[in-house]
């Protein structure tokens, strides 16, 4: 499959998948927004936003993910790969992706009451996901959280790096 379908094809998922109707009260909406506190300071959704991606790479930092990863990806989790794999929760959490670092740059974060949509650029050192070896150079992202019984969730993930 050609690099640009993968990448109209993930973004159709992620924009379904965020099109979907979120009835979120308006007493949960406000429980989202008080939960944006780093350091015990409240924060914009585009910090919040970038620090809910962070939290999930870190995860992948660790020699075993699994436990954390577990309650941070919602129930109806999804990822989309540059090859064409997707993977539910289940799948993922049977083989999470490592790295050992990354760099974060181009953010851009979307908030509408209960979810945060960041598109970014990530620059990865050591990624190896299903055995392949992935590039470091900058590649797009896209990942989607929902604030759901009283924490953020991750709701699917997307990017386009190429195996090196």
């Amino acid at each position: 499959m050609k690099p640009h379908r993968i990448l109209v094809t993930a973004a159709v998922t992620l924009v379904l998948a965020c099109a979907t109707p979120v009835l979120a009260s308006a007493d949960t909406a406000k429980q989202a927004t008080a939960s944006m506190k780093l350091n015990g300071k409240h924060v914009s959704s585009a910090a919040w936003g970038r620090h809910l991606v962070a939290t999930f790479l870190d995860m992948l930092k660790t020699d075993d993910p699994v436990p954390a990863l577990k309650p941070f990806l919602n129930p109806v989790f999804q990822i989309q790969r540059t090859n064409g794999v997707r993977q539910d929760k289940a799948s993922y959490l049977a083989k999470p992706a490592y790295l050992s670092g990354y760099e974060l740059s181009q953010f851009r974060v979307t908030r509408s009451a209960t979810t945060i949509v960041a598109t970014y650029w990530i620059a990865v050192q050591g990624s190896v996901i299903e055995g392949a070896t992935y590039t470091a150079a900058p590649n797009p992202s896209i990942a989607t959280f929902q604030f759901d019984n009283g924490k953020w969730t991750m709701l699917s993930y997307a990017n386009f790096n190429k195996p090196s």
